[in-house]
């Protein structure tokens, strides 16, 4: 049952990288990654316990919180660049529109 349930949270997610791809093309393409190696350890979770120990992991649960852990992390340093390109472009626009509306004083 569970493995019902990850693979159909997993083709969601893919569904919405494809959907997104257009738009952002890098972030798509790492999400895809991801939801294709988690449908391979989904499948075959002796598979993973046995990439963990390769990498030196001892379980294949640990390698995948490890991997979970740096994909969130670089979700997050995304998003916090998005939002300082944001900030930047909002502080532009206001200026522009000050020096614009601007009025001489009598």
């Amino acid at each position: 049952m569970i493995k019902f349930i990850l693979g159909a949270l997993l083709l969601l997610l893919l569904m919405y990288a494809i959907a997104q791809f257009r738009r952002s093309r890098p972030i798509s393409i790492a999400i895809i990654l991801c939801c294709v190696v988690g449908f391979v350890f989904v499948i075959s979770p002796d598979l993973s316990t046995s990439v963990a120990n390769y990498l030196g992991v001892g379980r294949g649960a640990d390698l995948v919180i490890y991997l979970v852990a740096i994909v969130t992390l670089a979700g997050i340093f995304n998003l916090h660049l998005r939002i300082r390109a944001s900030d930047h472009l909002v502080t532009e626009l206001a200026r522009a529109f000050a020096i614009s509306t601007a009025r001489v004083p009598k």
